[in-house]
C-alpha cells in the first residue's frame, strides 16, 4: 500500500508479514527491529518527517522541525523545536568537542538532597536570581549589570540552542562570558545540550542531554556543575532517578517571572508583588528569569535588584540560598571530587591553553542583535587592555627607560641649549651658523639612542659648540 502525503510518497508496509517470516526463519528480535527501522523513509529537504508521518526520519544532514518538515537552519534545527528521533543534523544530536565525562565519579557531597525537585530556597532573607537559556547576546550586559550592583547570580546554561552554536566553540565567542560569569562569583548550573523536553526523550537522548552539556562546561571551566534545571521543568520519576545517577541537585523556582510571555508586561508586578506580600524574616526566594531576551536585561534586571533590597532581601546565588558552599557547586570531570571555582588554582599545561583558546574567542566574541554594539563594548572588557602609543611630540617614561640618570639630564640640558641657540641664532645677523645648528637638530629618539650607546662626551661637545655659536663667537 502506498500514501500520498503533501506530494511525498511514504511506504507502508503490511509489518505482520515480515515479523512472520522472521519468526518462521528463528532469527532474533534485533533483526526484526533492523528490518522494521529500514521501512523508515529518509525524506529529503522540504518533505514531511516525524511520527506524524509515519516515523519517517530526514536525510542525513537536514533537520526535522516541530512542525514536521525536513530542513535546514535555526527553523528546523534549533534546540527543543527540533525533533531528535527524526532530524539526524539536530542540535540535540550534535557532539561537543572535549573530554568525555560519562565516566566521571560521581559521588554525592554536601547536604543538599539530589535527583528531587528543589522549588524553594532553605535560608530566610534571601532572593537567589536565576537566568536560564544563555549565554546570548544580552548576557555580557547583564553580567555588567550584576557587577555595577554587587550581585551574585546563578546562571542556567544550554550548550546547542536558538541556533548559537556550541557554548564551547571559540567562534561562537560564548566561552569567555560563561568565564567572566564564574570569575565574577556567579554560580553556573546546567539546563541541557540542546533544551530538550526531558520527560519526551528517551533514556539515551536524556543522557546525551546531560553529557553533552558536561562535555562543554569543563571544556570552558574545568569544572562539571552539579546543579541542573530541567527545561520546562519537565522531569518525571525516570528523569529525576538518572539525575540522581548523574550527580545532580534539580532546581526548580518558586517565582516565575514570565519574563518571556508578552514582552515581560506582567513580570515586574508578579516579582514585586511576591516579595512585599512577605517578610524576608520568615520567607526566602527562588526567582526565574531568562538572560536571552532585550526586556529582561534592559528593563527588569535592574528592577529585581532594586526591587529586593528595598524590601531588605539579600540577592544570591541558588547555592548560597541553600546553604551549599562554592566547593560544592562543581566536581572535577575527572576525580568527581568538589572543586572550588572561587578559589585560585594551580597553573598547568591545561589552564595555559584553555587560556589561550579563551584569548582567541574573545577576540571573535561579536554576535548580531539589535544592540550589536552595547553587546560588543561589553564583551570587550573580557580584552586584555593594550597600551596605546603616545602621540607625536608626547613624552612617554617608556622610552627613558634604558638611559641612566647622567645621560637623562645630559639629554634635558641639550634640549634647553638647543632652544636657546635656535633663539639667538634666529634674532642674529650671523645667519651662516645655521647650517652647522641644523645638524644639530637630531631627532628626539635619535638622539637619546646615541646617548644610551655612551655619547655623552659628543653630549658636551655639542653643548660647547651651541654656546659658542649663541654668543657669535
Amino acid at each position: 500500500m502506498r500514501l500520498s502525503v503533501s506530494g511525498h510518497v511514504v511506504s507502508v508496509v503490511a509489518h505482520a508479514g515480515i515479523a512472520w517470516t522472521r519468526s518462521a526463519a528463528g532469527d532474533s528480535a534485533a533483526a526484526l527491529n533492523s528490518d522494521l527501522e529500514a521501512l523508515h523513509q529518509r525524506a529529503p529537504s522540504g518533505a514531511v518527517c516525524g511520527a506524524a508521518a509515519g516515523n519517517t526520519s530526514c536525510s542525513s544532514g537536514l533537520c526535522c522541525s516541530e512542525t514536521g518538515f525536513c530542513g535546514t537552519g535555526a527553523s528546523f534545527c534549533s534546540g527543543s523545536g527540533c525533533q531528535l528521533s527524526y532530524g539526524p543534523a539536530c542540535d540535540g544530536n550534535q557532539t561537543p568537542r572535549g573530554s568525555d565525562t560519562s565516566k566521571t565519579p560521581r559521588p554525592l557531597f554536601g547536604n543538599v538532597p539530589y535527583g528531587v525537585g528543589i522549588s524553594h530556597c532553605s535560608v530566610t532573607g534571601k532572593v537567589a536570581l536565576s537566568f536560564d537559556d544563555g549565554p546570548y547576546a544580552y548576557t555580557m550586559e547583564l553580567l555588567d549589570l550584576l557587577k555595577r550592583n554587587n550581585v551574585r547570580a546563578t546562571f542556567f546554561v544550554v550548550g546547542n540552542n536558538m541556533g548559537k552554536g556550541h557554548i564551547n566553540d571559540a567562534s561562537s565567542g560564548y566561552a569567555p562570558m560563561i568565564q567572566h560569569m564564574a570569575a565574577d562569583g556567579h554560580q553556573v548550573g546546567s539546563h541541557t545540550w540542546s533544551h530538550q523536553d526531558l520527560n519526551a526523550a528517551t533514556r539515551e537522548q536524556r543522557r546525551a542531554e546531560i553529557i553533552s552539556n558536561e562535555i562543554a562546561l569543563a571544556d570552558i571551566l574545568g569544572a562539571v556543575p552539579t546543579y541542573f534545571r530541567p527545561p520546562y521543568t519537565r522531569c518525571g520519576g525516570a528523569c529525576l532517578a538518572e539525575l540522581l545517577e548523574w550527580g545532580y541537585h534539580v532546581v526548580n523556582y518558586d517565582i516565575d517571572t514570565r519574563d518571556w510571555q508578552d514582552g515581560g508586561a506582567a513580570a515586574k508586578t508578579t516579582y514585586q508583588t511576591i516579595l512585599a506580600q512577605h517578610s524576608p524574616a520568615s520567607s526566602a526566594w527562588l526567582a526565574l528569569a531568562h538572560d536571552v531576551h532585550e526586556f529582561t536585561v534592559h528593563r527588569f534586571a535592574q528592577f529585581m535588584v532594586d526591587t529586593a533590597r528595598a524590601l531588605r532581601y539579600d540577592l544570591v546565588t541558588v547555592g548560597e540560598c541553600l546553604g551549599d558552599p562554592p566547593a560544592n557547586w562543581y566536581r572535577d570531570p575527572v576525580t568527581g571530587q568538589p572543586m572550588d571555582l572561587t578559589q585560585p588554582r594551580p597553573s598547568s599545561s591545561s589552564s595555559s591553553s584553555q587560556a589561550t583558546k579563551t584569548s582567541t574567542s574573545t577576540k571573535k566574541t561579536s554576535i548580531s542583535t539589535s544592540s550589536s554594539q552595547t553587546t560588543s563594548t561589553s564583551t570587550s572588557k573580557t580584552q586584555t587592555p593594550v597600551t596605546s602609543k603616545p602621540a607625536m611630540g608626547a613624552t612617554s617614561e617608556l622610552e627613558h627607560t634604558t638611559g641612566t640618570d647622567a645621560t637623562s639630564a645630559a639629554t634635558e640640558l641639550l634640549s634647553v641649549v638647543l632652544a636657546s641657540a635656535l633663539v639667538s641664532t634666529s634674532t642674529s645677523s650671523n645667519l651662516s651658523a645655521l647650517p652647522t645648528a641644523a645638524l644639530l637638530a637630531v631627532p628626539s629618539s635619535d638622539a637619546a639612542s646615541m646617548i644610551s650607546t655612551g655619547g655623552f662626551c659628543w653630549v658636551v661637545g655639542q653643548i660647547l659648540l651651541i654656546a659658542w655659536l649663541g654668543l657669535g663667537l
